[in-house]
């Protein structure tokens, strides 16, 4: 464990490097999140509540969301298909450690730093100019593991969607479904609980509710008492089988290597 800690701490101090990036991806999440803002404050002109969301809410879930694309919830990480299509992966694979721990350690190093720099300035954004939703001790507490198990999944996701580069020469085709896909029904774009109740069903049997839906709603509020309970272990569950399910698509790829040109 103590190899994985320290590959996790020297992504975070790597990271810290990249300032240009992160002001830059500020900007960004700030635009989008302005114009959504804007857009669902005119929806709610006249005021009212839509499925348990008030105009706070939404636009609070709007800034939400923006804040958590720095911890994985609206993108996939190419680095380890990068790392398969080099030839690379070899000799990494062949060093005394676990593939998947590896870049799971690196990736979180990395993530932790998005959230507590890039993801709270974006918050903050919203906070000061849109007047957003700050939670409760309680509400920050169930947030912190939810976000946690958040990355955890998303992480899993992405690291599938990686391994395809182990029989496809090219994977930007199936990775611009896999980001779609993620996205809508994590409820990155759109609130889950605007959908409409198949569509909602839909959502709730697939594993990406837990990358943004369930965070965001229990930093929210919107789930206290046994709900968040619920929502914890429903998390838990898809980290435990999202994680099972890469790690046996890592088995099978690592079966044959074959590195291009030679």
């Amino acid at each position: 464990m103590r190899l994985y800690w320290e590959i996790a701490v020297r992504s975070f101090r790597r990271a810290t490097v990249y300032r240009s990036a992160y002001i830059a991806g500020l900007l960004t999440n700030a635009f989008f999140g302005a114009v959504m803002s804007f857009v669902f404050l005119a929806v709610y002109e006249a005021g009212g509540v839509v499925s348990g969301y008030n105009a706070v809410d939404a636009v609070s879930y709007v800034w939400l969301a923006q804040a958590l694309i720095s911890v994985g919830g609206g993108w996939i990480f190419w680095e380890v298909a990068e790392n398969i299509r080099s030839g690379d992966v070899v000799s990494d694979l062949a060093r005394p450690w676990s593939f998947y721990g590896y870049w799971l350690s690196r990736t979180l190093g990395e993530r932790v730093f998005n959230l507590l720099v890039r993801g709270s300035l974006t918050y903050l954004i919203g906070v000061l100019y849109f007047r957003a939703y700050l939670p409760g001790p309680a509400e920050l507490a169930g947030f912190t593991v939810a976000i946690t198990l958040a990355m955890l999944v998303s992480f899993a996701y992405s690291f599938l969607v990686n391994l395809a580069a182990f029989w496809l020469m090219d994977v930007v085709g199936i990775g611009s479904i896999a980001s779609l896909v993620m996205g809508f029904f994590s409820g990155f774009l759109l609130p889950l609980a605007f959908f409409p109740p198949w569509l909602a069903s839909v959502a709730a049997a697939l594993p990406f509710q837990a990358i943004v839906s369930v965070p965001a709603e229990i930093f929210l509020g919107k789930l206290q008492g046994q709900l968040l309970l619920d929502a914890l272990l429903l998390q838990s569950f898809w980290a435990a089988v999202m994680t099972g399910l890469a790690l046996l698509v890592l088995r099978a790829a690592v079966r044959k290597v074959v590195v291009q040109g030679g």
